[in-house]
């Protein structure tokens, strides 16, 4: 089973011919409102697979929250513990767009600070050895840092989205089997200017803390796994007409955990998962840009 610790949002998207400069004020082309967060996002890139998912999560007790809650069991997420907080509203994510797909997102956090261990910890006690958990840092690290102890002491294997990345997560690195975070994450953690010049050897900086397994997402150029005491592999992606890079990241990590889960090799579960990256680009949106798995499938047949 997949357990996913996360945030959920409100997103609000806007497209733009291109992005403002500081002061300056833009006409946007387009805007919709959907249900997002990493957490969210990656649970409902899990569920397509037909996986059923659970999210633990917190949202406001408010408009907003109620039709996060719908809009996850329509995809067949399990949200039987998503709460409910009353301290604050539905966490908000303001995304930009412009007109070659490249992004900015801001984030208000809302009820996502509410997502304590004293929440997260009795939603866990059916945990077993051979589920995973998945989390990213849209919540509060320490909740994280929480519930992945607890599923280490469990046997449970733990896969963490390090993003958004910052400095002091040294603890959480520890407890972490598989870690996966973009080229731009991985040379700000590792104090590096170019990612494929010197990839191999910044790697040290996170196997130190002892993970199993490394994966740095690269955008057009695809994926990267290095193993312990391996060089890292490259798994290509296939060429898309860009509309929106904004969802890639998510789709990405919820075939991944889905096909890890569903008893897939991690090479097995990186190819399905750098074509529902590249694929979840050709759509505006993040969980309105998950594609269907049978284009995954039928992508993977044809690079045969």
């Amino acid at each position: 089973m997949l357990w996913i610790i996360g945030s959920c949002n409100i997103d609000l998207t806007v497209k733009v011919e291109r992005f403002p400069n500081e002061g300056e004020t833009v006409l946007a082309l387009e805007s919709h409102t959907s249900v997002g967060g990493k957490g969210a996002n990656q649970a409902v890139g899990a569920a397509v697979w037909k996986i059923n998912p659970k999210l633990i999560a917190s949202v406001g007790s408010d408009t907003f929250g109620k039709q996060a809650f719908q809009t996850l069991q329509q995809y067949g997420v399990d949200t039987s513990s998503i709460v409910a907080s009353d301290k604050h509203p539905t966490g908000m994510a303001w995304i930009e767009i412009d007109k070659r797909g490249n992004n900015r997102i801001t984030v208000v956090p809302g009820a996502n600070v509410d997502l304590l261990a004293g929440q997260i910890l009795p939603n866990l006690v059916s945990l077993k050895e051979t589920d995973y958990v998945l989390a990213q840092l849209e919540i509060p690290v320490k909740s994280v840092e929480s519930a992945f102890a607890y599923a280490k002491r469990k046997g449970a294997t733990t896969i963490l989205n390090l993003s958004p990345s910052f400095e002091g997560v040294e603890v959480l690195l520890s407890l972490t089997d598989l870690l996966v975070l973009n080229e731009k994450e991985y040379c700000q953690l590792t104090k590096i200017s170019s990612f494929l010049e010197a990839m191999e050897e910044a790697k040290a900086h996170f196997f130190r803390y002892g993970i199993t397994a490394l994966v740095v997402t690269a955008g057009e150029l695809g994926a990267f796994l290095s193993m312990k005491n391996s060089s890292f592999v490259h798994f290509p992606s296939p060429k898309v007409q860009v509309v929106d890079s904004s969802g890639a990241g998510d789709a990405f990590l919820g075939t991944f955990s889905a096909w890890m889960v569903m008893g897939k090799s991690i090479e097995e579960a990186l190819k399905a998962a750098v074509i529902s990256g590249s694929l979840a680009c050709c759509r505006l949106g993040t969980m309105s840009a998950i594609p269907d798995p049978m284009q995954v499938l039928q992508h993977l047949k044809n690079a045969i």
